[in-house]
């Protein structure tokens, strides 16, 4: 997982990921393929950001964006605790 601070894009530092699939091939004989690209923000609005960011790059002529979501992930569990246990404080 590598660590990432836009000069471009202020405000939007995050920990980022690139995981490539091979999927086999598809039912026209193509290669099913492609990478899922995971980053970790603190802030929802980082993620907003960056992705009306990501809007106007010129990477968008040779790739096809197909799904985002945002997820909530709770800090580990501390001794004697469970994870999650800060949400029904």
């Amino acid at each position: 997982m590598g660590r990432h601070r836009s000069r471009r894009r202020p405000g939007t530092g995050h920990r980022r990921g690139g995981f490539n699939y091979v999927d086999g091939n598809n039912e026209l004989g193509r290669l099913d393929a492609g990478l899922f690209f995971l980053s970790y923000q603190r802030d929802p609005a980082q993620f907003i950001t960056l992705q009306r960011s990501l809007s106007s790059d010129l990477m968008n002529e040779y790739i096809r964006h197909v799904g985002t979501g945002i997820w909530a992930i709770p800090p580990g569990a501390a001794p004697g605790s469970y994870v999650g246990s800060g949400l029904f404080a």
